[in-house]
């Protein structure tokens, strides 16, 4: 991790301009708070989010060390994250917040020694309450999380903050780029950033930050990857869900709408041509599974009624995968893995690392820009295939399928570049830890 040049200081007048358009931010940010307020009223399925209006704050024996993961995908991320810093420290309090539902659930299933708590939403007023309530040692924000009224309030109680796993996708970056008068002052006294690449670094420093705190580390995702299933748990698995050992099983992850479409139409096509065919989906928001399995014709078997007793295997070929924070494990069990939300613009992949650490070949399409570097790094290696258009995807399905000794290979290279990159973990806390150590006595 190289230092860069040190960065210009902005002028006086730029400083006045991100001040002003901070103001103009919590006036707009304060007067929506009543009509979001109403929107979570009348929508039962998110009275949830009503707490991130004054969240309770956690009480902690001493200072926390606060890391902050918006939803799913970056509390995943979070959990070694976690781990480490209690090996670490482990007399300081770790409190993780959380913005989403689908992130609150699967962080306090699995908290890692962690206080789970929500966020508030992005209003100074809620921001800075809870920041003095809950005076932590350092914030730790996971991949994308850049909230003006979030770093404003941390900055003026001079609490360190510092990006871990950092990335900023062409989405957000061209949101944030818009407001960078606003981001500029804000992340100018960012104590730290690790990234995920050179790319995502240039924008960071671009957006604000001193070079000679942004790093490029990794991506923590390769440290998050789930241990392969032993042979036992594997057909524990399989026998659970309906499958038996000698089923190829074709695992649709974190489908998204359009995905479950083509999903259905190469099911139609392949299943009489393979009859010993499975083949599983996940959807990624639990929210529309009625539109998620609306094309799939025949008997459905799903995951949380057989955890709950209601439905037991009898036959079914299409098991949906309608819990949350059991994706990565199931992934054990594929034969070929398929990406969603790559096969089309607008949500710019999955985690391709999660089936890759099993040994399963993974498929994706074209849009895999969230995440770019381990996309590459299983291309690279032949542990993945890059799938150029939809219509592509059921020839390639098919040709994995006859041919084992192929997916025996992209398996095994995809598993060992997983074993060969994991050492970002490492990077991010050397990070964290210049600013807890630096804390003084509350972190000895």
């Amino acid at each position: 991790m190289n230092a860069q040049p040190a960065a210009p200081v902005p002028g006086p007048l730029f400083r006045l301009l991100g001040g002003a358009l901070y103001c103009i931010y919590a006036i707009l940010a304060t007067a929506l708070m009543p009509l979001l307020a109403a929107f979570l009223v009348l929508r039962p399925r998110h009275r949830a989010l009503l707490c991130r209006f004054i969240p309770e704050v956690p009480q902690c024996a001493s200072r926390p060390i606060w890391i902050h993961a918006c939803s799913v995908g970056e509390a995943n991320t979070a959990r070694p994250l976690l781990q480490a810093i209690r090996r670490r420290w482990p007399h300081i309090p770790v409190v993780l917040t959380v913005s989403t539902r689908s992130g609150h659930a699967l962080a306090g299933a699995n908290p890692e020694g962690a206080i789970v708590a929500w966020l508030p939403f992005d209003q100074p007023w809620l921001l800075r309450r809870f920041v003095r309530k809950l005076d932590p040692l350092a914030l730790g924000i996971i991949e994308t999380e850049l909230w003006p009224a979030l770093l404003r309030s941390a900055l003026a109680r001079e609490i360190p903050v510092v990006i871990l796993n950092g990335r900023l996708s062409d989405k957000h970056w061209r949101q944030y780029r818009r407001l960078r008068p606003l981001f500029r002052p804000l992340l100018q006294g960012i104590s730290g950033a690790v990234v995920q690449t050179e790319a995502y670094a240039e924008r960071l420093r671009q957006l604000g930050a001193k070079p000679e705190v942004v790093f490029v580390g990794g991506n923590i995702k390769f440290n998050g990857a789930p241990q392969p299933l032993d042979p036992g748990e594997r057909r524990a698995l399989l026998m659970g869900n309906g499958f038996d050992e000698p089923d190829m099983l074709l695992f649709f992850g974190s489908t998204r709408p359009g995905d479950e479409l083509l999903a259905a139409a190469i099911w139609r096509d392949l299943a009489p041509r393979f009859p010993n065919l499975k083949l599983a989906v996940a959807p990624r928001h639990l929210a529309r599974l009625d539109e998620a399995l609306a094309p799939f014709d025949g008997p459905l078997l799903r995951r949380s009624r057989i955890l709950s007793g209601e439905q037991s295997p009898a036959g079914e070929r299409i098991l949906v995968l309608d819990t949350v924070g059991e994706l990565a494990r199931f992934y054990g069990i594929a034969t070929v893995a398929i990406i969603g939300g790559s096969f089309y613009p607008g949500v710019e992949g999955h985690n391709p690392i999660e089936p890759a650490a099993h040994g399963v070949p993974v498929v994706f399409g074209p849009f895999m820009r969230n995440f770019a570097g381990p996309a590459e790094t299983l291309l690279e290696c032949g542990g993945a295939i890059r799938i150029a258009d939809p219509s592509d995807l059921r020839a390639t399905l098919g040709s994995l399928l006859e041919d084992p000794k192929m997916r025996a290979r992209m398996g095994a290279a995809g598993r060992e570049a997983v074993r060969r990159n994991q050492g970002a973990l490492e990077h991010n806390m050397d990070a964290l830890a210049k600013v807890i150590d630096a804390s003084g006595p509350a972190a000895s």
